[in-house]
């Protein structure tokens, strides 16, 4: 029998990947109610793994055109994507040298539920403002590299416990007059190298423990539901930000934050 641990871990990691709702406070929020153990690095490998598999299936087209425009821009020096890939690069550097240091000298620091509660609600506040007076709705492949360094140092606060990676990065984006959509899809490429870094990390701790064991049942179970859910979310968050604003997860941040904040007090 699977333990119910992975799969609900593994159910809450996917819906709320992709989310501006932050997946990491919700981990630490439900670890926190159930007074589970740390799930171990088995599970954190399946979970991303999972993740980025959906990813990677939903923006298959995007990702197969800019691998397209790599070698186009290898073999000829040119770019037929205004060097859309570079971009991406450079929004994802700062993210991953803070990630860097975050993981190896502070990251035990932050799994706080009241810095969380604080965190939903002030970073919620302020995606509803940017994106409320958002004017603008440009597409997220006419981006220039002045625009990718703003939004990869935005992504710099998705390490602070309840900030949502993909909450900072739509706001940015938005900040930046992209269109609803194109913020969110922006986001979803964005996400693809960070999981990728994290799994990696957390990988070469797995094989650094002589005593690691591999157990099947907390790599494959996790990782499919994790996959199955987050591609799920990708699909509703689209359709959502298509026909409304990000009001909805606004609202969620908020009530979250009251929530937890009312937990730790009374």
């Amino acid at each position: 029998m699977f333990d119910i641990q992975f799969i609900l871990l593994g159910f809450i990691q996917g819906i709320t990947e992709f989310l501006p709702i932050s997946s990491s406070a919700h981990l630490v929020i439900t670890s926190e109610i159930f007074n589970w153990n740390d799930q171990g690095i088995n599970f954190d490998v399946a979970v991303h793994f999972g993740t980025l598999l959906a990813v990677v299936f939903y923006l298959r087209k995007i990702i197969y055109n800019i691998l397209v425009d790599v070698k186009f821009h290898i073999t000829t020096n040119k770019s037929k994507q205004n060097f859309l890939y570079l971009k991406i690069i450079i929004s994802t550097l700062p993210a991953i040298l803070t990630g860097f240091f975050i993981y190896n000298n502070i990251i035990v620091f932050l799994r706080n539920v009241e810095l969380i509660a604080y965190s939903c609600i002030l970073f919620g506040i302020i995606l509803y403002l940017v994106d409320r007076n958002s004017k603008f709705k440009k597409n997220w492949d006419t981006l220039s590299f002045k625009e990718a360094i703003i939004i990869g140092i935005f992504q710099c606060f998705a390490f602070i416990p309840g900030a949502s990676r993909a909450g900072v990065t739509i706001t940015a984006s938005r900040l930046l007059g992209f269109s609803r959509e194109s913020s969110a899809i922006y986001s979803f490429i964005l996400s693809i190298p960070i999981i990728f870094s994290s799994s990696v990390l957390v990988s070469i701790e797995y094989y650094s423990q002589a005593t690691s064991t591999l157990e099947l049942s907390k790599i494959i179970v996790p990782a499919l539901v994790s996959f199955f859910t987050a591609l799920l979310s990708i699909k509703f968050m689209i359709l959502l930000v298509k026909k409304t604003s990000y009001n909805f997860f606004v609202i969620y941040r908020i009530l979250l934050g009251i929530v937890l904040l009312t937990w730790i007090y009374i």
